[in-house]
């Protein structure tokens, strides 16, 4: 068994103090224990775990949801698991919708919680194996995102604007073309001569321009026939 850095998010403190003792004996690190959104944040964001064990619901207005939108929207999302007592459908719906790595009913039970964490685990590994990612550098920080998180790239002179889902507008001082090499080929595609678009986020197109994420991106005359009968295939 690989051992990982967790955090707690679990605003009753006994059952915060047990998890964290079955965690412990297994050889686990974790790296803190949280009773709000406020706190799980700081922790987070300080100590960067491997995976997170989150309750729906905490101590103050932002619930253990939150949390998970807050996880999800990182450079590099971590599996979050849900413990919780509330079982009723709209818990449940709710968190369905932020994809959680797992889901366990209270009273945690030690076999189940070290199951579960294993197999969250392996499965963000393999994961990230099989998701292809690209390496960007703003000139002050860097970047390992997963390529299917770009949205379009916008040249603009002597530079590349890669506009991305979770981290905004990261500039590359690049040709557009030494951008385009670097990605998955098949998925993105240049629409004219200063654009590129991941055509898995188009939303909508006609023969004048595609819509991502509510930019109109330009389609050129020469490139209409290619791109189309590309989107046709997505």
């Amino acid at each position: 068994m690989k051992n990982y850095k967790i955090l707690i998010v679990e605003d009753e403190i006994i059952i915060a103090d047990t998890i964290k003792r079955y965690l412990t004996q297994v050889g686990h690190q974790v790296v803190g224990s949280a009773i709000s959104y406020q706190e799980a944040e700081t922790i987070f964001t300080n100590e960067q775990p491997d995976l997170v064990l989150l309750d729906i619901r905490l101590s103050g207005v932002k619930t253990g949801i939150d949390v998970a939108h807050f996880i999800q929207q990182q450079e590099d999302p971590k599996p979050f698991i849900f413990l919780s007592s509330q079982l009723d459908s709209r818990s449940i719906d709710s968190a369905k919708e932020t994809f959680p790595a797992g889901y366990l009913s209270k009273p945690i039970q030690k076999n189940s919680l070290n199951t579960s964490i294993e197999i969250a685990m392996h499965n963000y590994q393999n994961q990230r194996k099989k998701e292809p990612m690209i390496s960007l550098n703003n000139g002050i920080k860097n970047y390992n995102i997963p390529c299917a998180e770009i949205l379009y790239l916008e040249a603009d002179h002597i530079y590349v604007n890669v506009h991305t889902k979770r981290n905004g507008k990261i500039i590359q001082r690049v040709t557009l073309k030494e951008m385009l090499d670097q990605l998955p080929e098949g998925t993105f595609i240049q629409t004219h001569r200063s654009f590129v678009v991941n055509l898995d986020m188009v939303n909508y197109w006609d023969n004048q321009s595609l819509l991502v994420e509510n930019t109109s991106i330009p389609l050129s005359r020469s490139r209409r026939k290619e791109v189309l009968s590309l989107i046709d295939i997505n």
